[in-house]
């Protein structure tokens, strides 16, 4: 039997790429001292060079001094509020780990880039710790967790092949159990773009699986991108093991790629040109001299073929816990962990300049506390101003979703325990696991609402029930249906399948609820036509006292009106001149009329006749003209279906009742449309127009909810970080803007951390359903901080069952805070998404073309 021997570090080099492996396997030999060779190596990006490899030498630096800190274990033990913790933590990194003279002669890009990122990091274990403490755990065994856990290393034997053993030992970093998820979690950490996050989660999921074999832990995984732009990659456990068998496949291959450098058969590694940029094997043009092109080589499938043929996984023999070291013993039989390694990295040394070596004493941290000023030399922590975070309640751990005693019975669409419903006040949204409703006052609509859960938690279910009882309330719905999973709505729920308690509700909503499927573009429901443009007229905006306001207000429409256009027309070039030119050509554009698409392309064509004197400084003359040709495309030919035919979008009409009693329903059905970029336009111009309409019709002062605007899956529209798809802005403004004129918002989502911060900052009525990502379950913390502290609930959504929901809404009663709950019976159809010709096929056999 062979065996060969490697260590975590040599894997994480592997993964990164093969040729790096090769080149240290044949360096290692060359040396004959025992001594291996391992290269770091950085992947460029950011403004901060060098910064990645300060970064991971100081946090391992910090991680190995305070397992032993009384300083750390004091601040542990008084561990209350996250963001105090965190300044105490980077205030004993600073004395303790940083030469910050040192760290002052680097260059400003790594030093901001450094700091952010410690920050985030430090950041992230106050908050782990906090929630650690709330719920009792000791501060000394806090500490051993987070610091100096033996369950860091691992020993793990992988049988690869027939007759070929890869024993793999070493300490894997940034292992915590997380007490706020109940589950254990790898973590790394990169000070790079998120440009390969695939890759960045492989390398994770190697140590998952070996941290599992040894410790039985079955660890999720997550990347953090500190720097320079903030976001995270995650994974569950059941991805990591269903990748096992790629996770074989490197380990294999890295004996065949150390064979073939020593000249001893093995396989030709492949280049990865991720990290090109950063390799001296690239510079100095050995890796294509030596290994040929990078596309080269091959991986050793083996073990594949084997797992086929026997019809079992590879073996993987792990040694027994019992067994298993303490924290700084080696391994027996092994070399220990920080086995005589050479690690040949060109940002190494420059790091090790500045953070202080293991053997350094620390001198004391600055003081902290009212009326000290921190000295000039510590900035790394600032007097950053984060969020507290309430601390969850110390009583016994909740199970997942809340407080509640049958999550069995909490699956959407099963019948619930639905009880007492007779004479409520208020929207009914379920009933908790005694059979108590569970409702809530229609004035809260004003305030905007978001449901939040995973793929299949019953998001949409929960979000239809707010637009039912918002219709039986009295409020009219206008609901945009991408995909054709909100127009099933215009048919109703067999009436036997709906329980007796529920029947008064659902006859209620029948006898109210008038239903339109508009469809822009297409006739296969009620056609909806942009033109002519609604611009804002003098009239229309004389009710604004403020002569100001009445200018910013009328700006900011037109600008708005042009920014569309010029996103439909996607001429490339210069988008802001034309942008610029297009709004001027708006605001001279005469108003007593209605103006029509073809008037602004007459306009573009000939600007002269507006009175424009030196158009040509505003944009260049070819690009005027290509934009006057694409605009007219929209005029005539197959494009002018969204500007032809059909009715114009009017929201006096469209929230006018065909007879009194009646409350309009508007499913703006948008899957007939081409493609997504008519899809984004419509959007943008829908909520243009909305906007205009609330501001110049809605009377301010009425204090009552005149409209609910439900959007499903925000995050195709209003997405988080800079993309700026046509829609977002327009939509944003009306969660900024609606609630003064009593339009509330809906929207669903199933990653609050992939949609823009500015629509749940203006939220303020949330219902949690089932989450699964950690940085999920982050993010609504986040969100319910800022609003004076998280509910301790918010940790168990993470796992919830399906259907259950924790809400939390202005003036809740108190009897509900942070009770589970199920939604109630849907009092409409609810089905898989509808199709343009299923559409049609309703609307006509319902009677609701003419309408």
């Amino acid at each position: 039997m062979r065996l060969v021997h490697v260590n975590v570090t040599q894997l994480r080099v592997a993964a990164t790429c093969p040729r790096l492996h090769w080149f240290d396997a044949r360096a290692t030999a060359e040396r004959q001292d025992g001594r291996k060779v391992v290269s770091r190596i950085w992947r460029k990006g950011g403004e901060a060079p060098g910064c990645g490899a300060l970064f991971h030498t100081a946090v391992e630096r910090f991680n190995a001094a305070a397992a032993s800190s009384d300083e750390v274990l004091a601040a542990l033990e008084g561990a209350r509020d996250a963001a105090d913790l965190q300044q105490a933590l980077m205030r004993w990194f600073n004395a303790s780990c940083i030469d910050l003279d040192a760290f002052a002669a680097r260059p400003v890009p790594l030093r901001l880039g450094f700091i952010s990122a410690v920050q985030v990091y430090m950041e992230e274990l106050a908050r782990l710790a906090v929630h650690a403490r709330a719920a009792g755990l000791p501060a000394a065994e806090l500490r051993g967790q987070l610091f100096g856990d033996s369950r860091k290393r691992v020993d793990v034997t992988f049988h690869v092949g027939e007759d070929v053993h890869v024993h793999v030992t070493g300490a894997i970093d940034y292992v915590y159990f997380d007490p706020r998820l109940g589950k254990h979690r790898i973590v790394d950490y990169k000070l790079t773009p998120a440009t390969s996050p695939n890759s960045d989660l492989f390398q994770v999921f190697t140590y998952a699986l070996m941290h599992h074999h040894q410790h039985g832990t079955k660890p999720d995984v997550a990347v953090f991108y500190l720097h320079p732009t903030r976001s995270v990659r995650e994974a569950r456990w059941e991805e990591v093991e269903a990748k096992r068998g790629k996770i074989h496949e490197l380990i294999a291959s890295m004996v065949a790629w150390s064979d073939h450098a020593l000249g001893a058969g093995g396989l030709l590694p492949p280049g990865d040109r991720t990290y090109c940029d950063g390799c001296k094997h690239e510079r100095s043009g050995a890796c294509v001299a030596e290994l040929g092109h990078k596309d080269r080589g091959s991986w050793d499938r083996r073990w594949t073929a084997l797992e086929a043929t026997r019809g079992e996984a590879p073996e993987e023999r792990v040694r027994a816990a019992a067994s298993a070291p303490a924290a700084g013993e080696p391994l027996a039989d092994e070399p220990p962990a920080d086995e005589p390694m050479v690690e040949d990295d060109p940002e190494l040394e420059e790091a090790l300049a500045v953070v202080k070596p293991a053997g350094e004493r620390p001198r004391p941290a600055p003081a902290s506390g009212r009326g000290k000023k921190a000295p000039a030399e510590a900035p790394l922590g600032g007097a950053r101003s984060t969020p507290a975070e309430a601390p969850p309640s110390r009583g016994p751990k909740a199970p997942p979703g809340g407080a509640r005693a049958t999550p069995t019975a909490l699956d959407a669409g099963a019948g619930p325990p639905e009880a007492r419903t007779a004479d409520l006040a208020g929207m009914l949204l379920g009933f908790d696991d005694g059979g108590s409703p569970v409702c809530m006052d229609p004035a809260v609509l004003r305030t905007h609402v978001s449901v939040v859960g995973a793929a299949g938690s019953g998001k949409t279910w929960m979000a239809k029930i707010i637009a039912e009882e918002a219709l039986r309330a009295g409020v009219p719905v206008l609901a945009i249906d991408p995909q054709g999973d909100l127009v099933q709505m215009m048919e109703a729920r067999p009436r036997a399948d709906v329980p007796p308690a529920l029947l008064r509700a659902w006859e209620e909503l029948q006898e109210r609820m008038e239903p339109r499927i508009l469809t822009p573009g297409s006739s296969h429901g009620q056609r909806l036509c942009l033109d002519p443009l609604r611009l804002p007229s003098a009239s229309e905006l004389s009710h604004i006292a403020n002569p100001a306001l009445r200018a910013e207000e009328e700006e900011g429409l037109l600008v708005a009106v042009a920014a569309n256009l010029v996103s439909l027309c996607a001429c490339g070039g210069e988008e802001e001149s034309q942008r610029t030119f297009l709004y001027q050509v708006l605001q001279r554009l005469p108003r007593a009329a209605p103006v029509r698409l073809r008037d602004i392309v007459a306009a573009v064509t000939a600007p002269e006749d507006l009175g424009f004197d030196e158009v040509d400084s505003l944009i260049r003359k070819s690009e005027r003209e290509r934009l006057a040709r694409r605009l007219n495309t929209f005029v005539q030919g197959p494009s002018a279906r969204l500007f032809s035919g059909g009715t114009r979008l009017d929201f006096t009409e469209l929230l006018r009742p065909s007879r009194p009693g009646r409350v309009p329903l508007n499913i703006v059905y948008l899957n007939a449309l081409s493609n997504d970029d008519e899809k984004h336009f419509f959007l943008a111009a829908l909520a243009t127009e909305l906007y205009r309409w609330m501001i110049t019709t809605v009377d301010a002062t009425s204090g009552g909810v005149n409209l609910l605007f439900y959007i499903d899956e925000a995050r195709d529209w209003i997405p988080a970080g800079g993309s700026k798809p046509p829609a977002k802005q327009p939509l944003i403004r009306l969660f900024t803007q609606g609630r003064k004129y009593g339009v509330g918002c809906l929207l669903c989502t199933q990653s609050p951390r992939s949609v823009d911060y500015n629509v749940f900052g203006n939220t303020s009525t949330k219902l949690i359903g089932r989450l699964e990502a950690a940085q999920d379950v982050e993010r609504v913390i986040d969100w319910f901080t800022i609003e004076g502290g998280a509910p301790p609930w918010v940790a168990a959504r993470k796992g919830a069952p399906k259907g259950s929901f924790v809400a939390r809404w202005p003036d809740m009663p108190a009897a509900l805070a942070g009770r589970a709950f199920k939604g109630r019976t849907l009092f409409t159809r609810h089905a898989g998404a509808w199709s343009p010709d299923r559409v049609e096929r309703a609307v006509t056999e319902a009677g609701l073309r003419g309408q």
